[in-house]
């Protein structure tokens, strides 16, 4: 009958829900969310241009896993921090260019036909469980760097 629904769709539907949310958007294993990297500014500098050079030179699925997960951390790092906590390093030319390039790219849209098994993470980004990395959305603080002065 249309307009009526019975509890037992309703049981299902609840139920179905909690299952999603519970396999979608939490990270499965063990990953201390406290951790960030800590590395200086002339290293992430190069960590950036790396990922700027790959990004430019290679698909995304001829990139090693290692190499992903660093181009991640320094989006994470250059976006998040950018636009959460308006640090202004992260606002010239080079982290630009590395936005702009994963843009061109589309990065996020294609990372995800080379890395299938995937879920969401919070604020709509990617959690990949190969690489155990989380990519844009409001990852955790050990997919960025913590880059000193």
């Amino acid at each position: 009958m249309v307009g009526r629904i019975n509890l037992s769709t309703i049981t299902f539907a609840i139920a179905a829900f909690l299952f999603i949310c519970s396999n979608t958007f939490a990270q499965k294993g063990k990953v201390d969310v406290d951790l960030r990297k800590k590395i200086t500014q002339d290293n992430f500098n190069n960590r950036v241009d790396r990922a700027i050079h790959f990004l430019q030179t290679k698909q995304l699925n001829k990139i090693s896993d290692t190499d992903h997960i660093n181009i991640m951390m320094c989006l994470n790092t250059i976006t998040f921090t950018h636009k959460e906590n308006f640090d202004r390093r992260y606002n010239t030319s080079r982290y630009k260019q590395l936005e702009r390039i994963a843009e061109k790219v589309k990065y996020a849209h294609n990372i995800i036909k080379v890395y299938t098994d995937w879920t969401a993470n919070r604020g709509m980004g990617y959690y990949f469980p190969k690489l155990k990395m989380e990519l844009y959305g409001t990852p955790n603080l050990y997919a960025m760097f913590e880059v000193s002065d």
